[in-house]
Order: C-alpha cells, then structure tokens, then sequence
C-alpha cells in the first residue's frame, strides 16, 4: 500500500488497519465491568467510532460476560453491512474451559473471527502457568486462530515462560504488556518491561500492538514525558514487522489522559521517526498479515 502519512510531509494522516477498536450495548449484553465506570458505561457503538481517516477496523471483544461472548461476536458480524470498515473479530473465550472446543466449533461458524481473547490482565501471575490454559492455547493454535494476550507488566515474565510452551501460536501483545507509564523506564518496573519486552520479542511469531498507554495513567505530565519511550522501546525489540498501531477506542479515549484514535496515530507516528516504508507496516501491513484480514470474506 503506497503511504499516506510519509513521516514530516504534514498530509492527511491515513490509519489503513486500526487493530484494536471495541463497541459495546449495555442494553443487548451484560458488561459487568462497566458498571460504575461512568465515562464508558452507555453504548459505544460504529457510527460513534471517530473513523474519518480509518480504512479497516479490527474489533476487540470487549469483555462481556463469559456465557454472552458467543452472542458478542455474532452480534458484531451482524453490524458488517454498517459498518464496511469492519474486517475481523477477535472474539471471547474461556480457554480454561471444558467446552473450549464446542466454542471453537461455533466462533468458527462466524466468518469474520480471525482470533480470540480471554483477558489475563486480572489474573495471579501463577495462574498464567495452569495446565488448562496451555492446553487452550494448544487448541487455538491447531485452529489457526490468532491469540490477543493482555497482561499488565508484573505478567510479563510469566506470559513468556507460557508461550515458550506451545511455540506455534501466532500471539500479540495488547497495549505493549501495560507498562508503568507514570514510572517510566529508569525505574525499577520500567527497566523489569523493557527487559520483558525484549526476551518477547525473541520469540518468532509474537507481535507487539502499539495500543493502550492513554489509558494507563491519568497524569498528563508523566505521560508526556514517557510514552514515546515505551513505544520506541517496543518498536526497537520487534521491528515494524512485527508491530501493529490500535487505538483502542473508546478505551483510550475516555480514560486516563485519554486520546483520540487520531492524535493517539500521530503520537505513535512522531515517537517511533519511522520511514513511509515502516510506517505502512505499522499502519495497516503488519495487522493485515497477522490477522490474515485478506482471507476474511
């Protein structure tokens, strides 16, 4: 794809794949976790989505209640028609359940999931190394289904010591692993996350989302002063091949600092100084390839 936005030219800023966008009705589904998070807590739906300079979404499942994650992903496929930027659906499970399979069977049946997400970001660390999570990560693998892995940075170490076991999977990693924002990188958890995202990035067939900071920290001041670390660190250890741009609407946009998905593009633009070549990867090509957004009808 020719580049629209070749970095220092001043044109229109052009986002060719936005990788992580979520919409949600609380009137149609059950989002616990919203319940008393005043700014999120109403429908977010695609013609609230601020997508003027979007070509293709991907949606993210944006943590219904497990036994509504079925009907969430059926119930995006069936905006399709409203929402043409729509290109794939990273949909919910439970990977530790016995079911997994049957669940499979049906978010198969749905053509636009490309992937899955069960949140870990909540979790103990030691649950990251239960049998039955690796074996559902065994299961998506065999599909072909793609993995979304959201953790917070404490996880990280974790989350590599799991993923070592079934190496086939094709993972990426949400928001950068939610790195201490407000800390920055010379602190002690900073340099824990650069170190982490490294030892990650060694891992073939793992990506990195550059996605989710806004919503970390509520202190502008620490933001501004260490975001674009964070994203050069992660552009650094996986490369444009293997790093993906996400605005993680609404998400991003209502808490913490909050950010636009256009100025959360342009951040992530003027903190990585990549060429027009690396930026289309990053903007469009990478998500493309690891979702396989050209194979979704």
């Amino acid at each position: 794809m020719e580049s629209r936005h070749p970095a220092g030219d001043g044109r229109e800023r052009v986002t060719a794949v936005d990788t992580h966008v979520h919409i949600w009705d609380p009137r149609l589904l059950d989002y616990p976790w919203l319940r008393g998070a005043d700014a999120l807590d109403a429908p977010f739906l695609p013609a609230d989505f601020p997508s003027v300079r979007t070509e293709r979404v991907v949606f993210v499942q944006a943590d219904c209640a497990p036994a509504q994650a079925l009907d969430e992903a059926s119930w995006v496929a069936g905006l399709a028609p409203e929402w043409p930027q729509l290109a794939g659906i990273v949909a919910g499970a439970d990977l530790r359940s016995p079911e997994l399979e049957q669940h499979l069977d049906s978010l198969s049946e749905i053509g636009l999931v490309v992937g899955v997400r069960h949140l870990l970001q909540g979790e103990p660390v030691e649950r990251l190394s239960e049998p039955a999570l690796r074996r559902g990560l065994g299961a998506l693998a065999a599909r072909g289904f793609t993995f979304d892995a959201c953790i917070q940075h404490p996880q990280l170490g974790a989350l590599i010591e799991l993923l070592d076991r079934i190496p086939q999977l094709q993972v990426v990693l949400d928001h950068l692993g939610k790195p201490p924002v407000e800390e920055g990188m010379a602190g002690d958890a900073g340099r824990r996350w650069s170190d982490g995202i490294r030892r990650l990035a060694e891992r073939e067939g793992t990506f990195v989302k550059l996605s989710g900071l806004p919503a970390e920290t509520a202190d502008r001041a620490a933001y501004e002063a260490h975001a674009a670390d964070f994203l050069a660190v992660a552009l650094d250890a996986f490369g444009p091949e293997r790093a993906m741009l996400g605005s993680d609407w609404p998400v991003s946009a209502r808490v913490g600092v909050g950010e636009s998905p256009l100025a959360w593009t342009e951040r992530v633009r003027v903190a990585t100084s990549v060429d027009a070549r690396e930026w289309d990867l990053i903007a469009g090509e990478t998500g493309s390839r690891f979702y396989r957004l050209s194979e979704t009808p």
